[in-house]
């Protein structure tokens, strides 16, 4: 063993080891802390030293790495390893929750919509206590007829998990008359909560896209017909029930008007977190991205890499 791995040894056993400061070590070693650094740098490159994040599940920073460079976020998580799609978003959410823990804090505002990722978060989230949350339904009721799935409960139970309070909009996603929306969105309560989910500081969302078995169509908010023609113009995804091109404009929708917050109240979160999972994923979450509406992403393997093809 050469004289240069033996120093790389020392400064790592002191550092890790002994728990010694830079500063400290220098003064043992007799040079500089700036050359303790480099040595604790030079040690983790040449695997002298190697870090191991003990995380209930395994995460690839690698590809997390590359989405954040390729895409321009904020910030990425990706989910090791391939499983089919509702293992996968179950993964992701579990990660998703994890982040949230590390980022939330006091005088929060949470905005959520509804559908599988908001349920998930909701289900898997401890009671913990905070101080001044508010929790946003950001848009419209999906009317199933499943509570745990709509906006209206979910926004409740989770406000009563975090010791916070909530705000809901109390009507359906879509009304067909253009008076009637006009009417709902002047409504004082409505109006309030709108205002809200426009300067929220966490939004934890998941990602629609078009295929058969999405949360609108499967709620009756949107039939086959409805669904071909939005494709037919364009659409790849839908965020707040709006749906969007693959650069992320909206498209409006003819005889469909949507009671919630625009598309624009997503640029406004501090930590707009989607989630997703599956290939069949991939051009709406890019899109998502492209639009500015998502400024982090935790999902699994395959849709990071198939984003990352797509962004080439």
């Amino acid at each position: 063993m050469d004289d240069k791995k033996e120093l790389l040894i020392r400064v790592a056993e002191l550092y890790y080891e002994e728990n010694l400061n830079q500063n400290d070590i220098a003064k043992i070693l007799n040079t500089s802390r700036p050359t303790v650094s480099r040595l604790l740098d030079e040690a983790k490159d040449t695997g002298v030293v190697e870090i191991i994040v003990h995380s209930p599940i395994l995460k690839d920073a690698q590809l997390a790495y590359a989405l954040r460079k390729k895409l321009g976020l904020r910030d990425a998580v990706v989910v090791s390893g391939e499983y089919k799609y509702e293992k996968a978003i179950r993964r992701c959410c579990e990660t998703a929750l994890q982040y949230f823990y590390a980022i939330m804090e006091n005088n929060t505002t949470i905005g959520i919509s509804w559908g599988t990722v908001p349920h998930q978060f909701c289900e898997m989230l401890e009671d913990r206590e905070y101080y001044n949350v508010n929790v946003v339904q950001m848009v419209g009721c999906l009317g199933t007829g499943n509570p745990k799935l709509d906006g209206l409960e979910l926004a409740l139970r989770i406000s009563r998990k975090l010791g916070g309070t909530y705000s809901n909009i109390y009507a359906p996603v879509y009304v067909e008359n253009k008076i009637v929306h006009d009417y709902l969105m002047a409504e004082p309560q409505i109006a309030a909560t709108i205002k809200k989910a426009m300067h929220t500081d966490i939004i934890i969302t998941g990602v629609g896209s078009f295929d058969a078995g999405t949360s609108l169509q499967l709620s009756g908010n949107l039939n086959d017909k409805d669904r071909m023609e939005l494709i037919e113009q364009g659409a790849v995804g839908h965020l707040l029930a709006r749906p969007y091109d693959k650069d992320g404009n909206e498209i409006i929708q003819r005889g469909r008007y949507t009671i919630g917050a625009p598309l624009e109240a997503m640029k406004h979160a501090q930590w707009s977190v989607g989630v997703s999972a599956a290939e069949f994923k991939a051009e709406a979450v890019l899109a998502a991205v492209r639009g500015g509406y998502l400024n982090t992403l935790v999902v699994d393997e395959i849709l990071a890499k198939k984003l990352l093809e797509l962004a080439d």
